[in-house]
């Protein structure tokens, strides 16, 4: 046995997340409705994420956003081919799309919404939110039927 083999075998054995995993998705299995609340949540958390990363790199916004895009797909390309969920290419969108609508929320806290074009800004958030909504409705209900 190899020695990376030996050393993941011990990390399975005393790793307390392996009863946790194994409880959390069976509940989440007989309650579809809070497995679709977790994705929403875990999308919205990545997408926050890389919009944090896109804002604290130290180059212009066009270059930042080529940067995460660009780790974004190679991540998607190279380890996401292996999970169930893809979550890279959705938060770079989100990462995009919240800032993208920052009008259109100051539009609406000021009363304004409807005067201007503001509100048009909000388009790319709500296009990511409904993408979103509509993969994770999918994607759990698409598990769910599988044995």
């Amino acid at each position: 046995m190899s020695l990376s083999a030996r050393f993941h075998g011990v990390i399975d054995r005393v790793s307390p997340l392996n009863r946790l995993t194994d409880r959390a998705t069976q509940y989440l299995r007989s309650h579809p409705t809070v497995y679709k609340l977790a994705l929403l949540v875990n999308h919205l958390f990545r997408a926050v994420a890389m919009m944090g990363l896109m804002m604290m790199l130290p180059f212009c916004w066009p270059v930042n956003m080529a940067i995460c895009f660009l780790g974004s797909l190679f991540y998607r390309l190279t380890v996401e081919n292996n999970c169930a969920y893809k979550f890279a290419l959705p938060a770079f969108a989100g990462g995009v799309a919240f800032p993208m609508a920052q009008p259109a929320l100051v539009a609406c806290v000021s009363g304004r919404a409807f005067e201007s074009l503001a509100m048009l800004s909000a388009v790319p958030l709500a296009a990511y939110l409904a993408y979103v909504i509509l993969t994770v409705d999918y994607d759990v209900n698409r598990r769910l039927q599988s044995p």
